[in-house]
């Protein structure tokens, strides 16, 4: 006796929720890596993976029938992020203060310290949100070598090129960054 049509969907159901919870639990963290490189806080990072694994979930079936799924898991990563930063700046503005005791009194307020350990991504920040503008596939491939930790042959996969394009633009992303840096060439003296 063979299952109805909807206990065969319920079993398909199951399978793809299975597959989906290996693939994620194999890359999380990979993408927990290259979404705190982006957003510089574990949390925010934690916060912006889930947003992005429910968008991956939701979409399971169609990155799992993609040529190059990682690419695709990464691009919603991507955007993922992006939506975060967005979401928290609509809050900010609609955010109004209340009369009252002090904010510090309940907020972890940032010490002197913890801006001065931040002080020296500053000019990194602006430089990559730069390259960004101008060079989006080099700013990328920047991030996901140095940011987040990825070889030349795991760079190719999340965006989909070939391993010599992500050496490429590696190496052209660092030469604009280091000029918008304005850093003293590297190897040469002060002669």
């Amino acid at each position: 006796m063979s299952d109805s049509p909807e206990q065969e969907r319920e079993l398909a159901s199951a399978e793809l929720d299975r597959e989906f919870a290996d693939f994620f639990a194999e890359h999380k963290d990979n993408f927990l890596r290259i979404a705190a490189g982006r957003l510089r806080n574990l949390h925010d990072a934690d916060e912006a993976l889930m947003d992005a694994a429910v968008q991956m979930h939701r979409k399971w079936p169609r990155i799992k029938a993609h040529a190059n799924s990682i690419a695709l898991a990464h691009t919603i990563l991507g955007a993922a992020v992006t939506d975060f930063y967005r979401r928290r700046a609509r809050h900010t503005d609609r955010e109004v203060p209340v009369p009252g005791p002090s904010y510090s009194a309940y907020a972890d307020t940032p010490t002197v310290d913890d801006i001065l350990a931040l002080r020296g991504y500053d000019g990194l920040d602006r430089a990559l949100a730069t390259l960004a503008e101008r060079a989006p596939m080099q700013a990328e491939c920047v991030r996901l070598r140095y940011l987040g930790d990825k070889e030349f042959e795991e760079i190719a996969a999340c965006l989909n090129i070939t391993k010599g394009a992500a050496k490429t633009n590696v190496h052209l992303g660092l030469k604009k960054m280091h000029a918008l840096m304005d850093l003293p060439d590297p190897g040469k003296g002060d002669s």
